[in-house]
């Protein structure tokens, strides 16, 4: 077999030098729009951790001191997404609880470590301070203070700043719906981006559990309707007597109650063996 010309193999590589940079990054795009739904529901999934770990926690305050648990309820939030952000990203671990059940994971890129001890700080510890901080404000009068004032000036700033995070906080998130790369604000600034752990696991939504919610709902929705109609008394009998039959259970009856007369009163015979001044009506 002769050699290939050379005016040819130059030209096959070049197209490829020209279209391998393309077909990469259409095929990070893919995956990471793919991965959209496992982000959301990778935070709402921390979010009900959050409050699920919350209950028990508030419960053992309020035995301390009635009302304690929502003074602070603040700052037992944040302790608790404090820790679980420690034992699972802060530990090497890569991803939240939902987010390995998600199969997604942060990629490892040159300095991972630093940034995300400052995901962690700013992600938890910012919303926090900010929030202690205007509420602070707030009960000090700043916002009723005189126009001209420093305490006005900077409630006014606040409001501001607050007002260009969430303007900024919404386009991130339609930045996310169109490209599907950062979840948060947070994570665009520090460059987080969440990948698949193990990209030969193809991710299909699932809708199991909605399902079975459905179901539970529904069943519990028939339940609360059908009880009032039901008598519990009747209803017990009839089990009671359909399952003697099935098992062919004898029925047990007293053999004194059996033998009376038509004409006696068998509940008022049973009463009165207990109670000797009843009197047995005929």
């Amino acid at each position: 077999m002769s050699a290939p010309d050379p005016q040819w193999a130059n030209a096959w590589s070049s197209t490829v030098s020209r279209t391998e940079p393309r077909l990469t990054h259409t095929h990070a795009t893919v995956v990471s729009r793919n991965v959209r739904v496992s982000k959301l529901d990778a935070e709402l999934l921390d979010g009900e951790l959050t409050q699920m770990l919350r209950e028990p926690v508030s419960n053992a305050l309020s035995l301390v001191r009635p009302g304690l648990a929502e003074t602070y309820r603040l700052e037992i939030d944040t302790v608790i997404r404090a820790v679980l952000f420690w034992l699972s990203v802060g530990s090497h671990r890569r991803a939240t609880y939902a987010q390995g059940l998600q199969n997604l994971q942060y990629a490892r890129t040159s300095g991972f470590a630093r940034r995300v001890h400052l995901f962690g700080i700013l992600s938890i510890g910012g919303p926090y301070a900010w929030a202690r901080m205007v509420g602070s404000m707030s009960l000090a009068g700043w916002a009723d203070a005189p126009h001209t004032s420093i305490r006005a000036l900077v409630w006014r700033l606040v409001q501001r700043i607050e007002r260009i995070t969430k303007v900024a906080a919404l386009l991130n998130f339609a930045a996310f719906l169109a490209l599907g790369q950062y979840p948060s604000i947070v994570e665009r600034i520090l460059g987080l981006r969440l990948v698949h752990a193990r990209p030969q696991i193809l991710h299909s939504v699932s809708f199991e559990f909605l399902n079975r919610q459905l179901v539970w709902h529904a069943f519990t929705e028939f339940v609360m309707f059908a009880m009032p109609l039901v008598n519990p008394m009747k209803a017990r009998a009839w089990i009671v007597r359909n399952v003697r039959s099935v098992l062919r259970l004898p029925i047990r009856v007293d053999q004194s109650v059996k033998e009376l007369p038509e004409d006696v009163c068998a509940v008022c015979f049973v009463e009165a063996r207990k109670d000797d001044t009843h009197v047995v009506n005929p």
